[in-house]
């Protein structure tokens, strides 16, 4: 059942206009516009919000440009207890959006209607939108492997972050998991315009100067001038410069820290948390440490701190020996796969990395020719149990 939001300053207004709909609609009410706007906040998006225009607070049109902001998906619906004027109707429509506008002594079988066209509305545009955002995915994917076998330097840095970025996305409630893994992807684009020298500094653990920890924490903003040109990426651009931000903040001394910090996105946020947890482990600190550096820093919240530290005492890192013919787009290689390249071992594919369909054609075609053999370690936790197999 959809999910709507009704907004008036009248608690028995509220109470009359929410029997109205509840046997149709999932309905949640607000007392006037600031708490519902801090409801949509922390519980939204609603498939519809309606609001009554004469509030004394902040009136219906102003309250549902708002809501616009805040969720620009969701339809709505402006009610009003008096005739409303033609200014007021005009900015009603080009201010608030609104979708409809009706009198509250309106027939219940017309406002049922109105509701429903707007929750049909509502479902049209969130499933154009997540159908979007996964043809954004795709590409970005292609991007990152393209990159990855174009650039081997870079091959292993961004792959072995996406499983815990999920899991850590689960864990904290992000709100938008496919643009969030989408901007780590393409940020591999910023990454290839750093100094190959700096590259294998970073891969090695060694320590950065401040001008290095500076040039790394600006590749997503590389990255940014790459995407900015697509209307479509716009969301991904966004993140991929609050990612930098957090960087900046995070990796840099005090003295070099902005005068003024930007307010920082939670898709931002965990792209830095989980690039500082893969530099960590480039320098082969123990895990504790590298949560206990962010605990004290003042860039990631509490909650996300704590987050982080749960997702990693519950990663898995568990092995699982499995065959050529058994391997999955989505596992994650727990060992390095080493093969041969005119007679010498070299690494074909890194420890961590997330297998791709691509990536998997081109283990079988090595296979063939004899460059590399059977078994394949994973991560535990990346296959998915078949039926009839055990992998335990």
């Amino acid at each position: 059942m959809s999910s709507i939001l009704i907004v008036d300053s009248d608690g028995k207004a509220l109470s009359v206009m929410q029997r109205k709909l509840r046997r149709n609609f999932e309905t949640h009410i607000a007392l006037g516009p600031r708490c519902a706007l801090q409801r949509i906040r922390e519980e939204g998006p609603y498939a519809l919000v309606m609001a009554e225009f004469s509030m004394p607070e902040m009136d219906g049109v102003d309250f549902l440009a708002e809501v616009g902001r805040l969720s620009p998906e969701s339809a709505r619906v402006l009610m009003s207890r008096t005739p409303m004027d033609v200014a007021n109707l005009v900015r009603a429509i080009n201010e608030g959006k609104v979708h409809h506008v009706l009198s509250a002594s309106c027939e219940d079988e017309a406002l049922i209607g109105v509701v429903q066209e707007g929750v049909n509305r509502y479902k049209s545009v969130s499933a154009s939108i997540e159908n979007m955002q996964e043809v954004h995915a795709i590409f970005a994917k292609a991007v990152h492997e393209l990159v990855c076998w174009l650039r081997g330097d870079v091959r292993g840095v961004i792959s072995p972050m996406l499983p815990l970025l999920r899991d850590l996305g689960q864990k904290t409630g992000n709100p938008r998991p496919t643009v969030t893994e989408t901007a780590l992807l393409l940020s591999i684009i910023g990454l290839i315009v750093l100094p190959p020298a700096l590259l294998e500094k970073i891969v090695q653990g060694g320590s950065l100067s401040d001008e290095e920890l500076l040039a790394l924490a600006g590749h997503p903003e590389r990255a940014v001038e790459w995407v900015r040109h697509l209307p479509q990426l716009r969301e991904v651009a966004d993140v991929l410069r609050d990612y930098a931000n957090a960087l900046h903040l995070s990796l840099l001394p005090e003295t070099a820290e902005p005068l003024e910090r930007p307010a920082l996105s939670m898709e931002g946020a965990l792209l830095s948390m989980v690039m500082e947890y893969r530099l960590g482990e480039y320098a082969r600190l123990e895990t504790a440490g590298i949560v206990d550096r962010m605990r004290r820093g003042t860039v990631y919240s509490k909650a996300q701190v704590k987050a982080l530290e749960t997702v990693l005492m519950a990663f898995d890192q568990d092995e699982v020996e499995i065959g050529l013919d058994r391997l999955e787009p989505g596992m994650v290689l727990s060992r390095a796969v080493i093969g041969t390249r005119d007679d010498a071992e070299v690494v074909m594919v890194p420890e961590g990395y997330e297998l791709s369909r691509t990536t998997i054609v081109f283990l079988r075609q090595s296979a063939r020719h004899g460059q590399v053999r059977e078994p394949f370690f994973v991560r535990k936790l990346s296959v998915i149990p078949q039926a009839g197999n055990d992998t335990a």
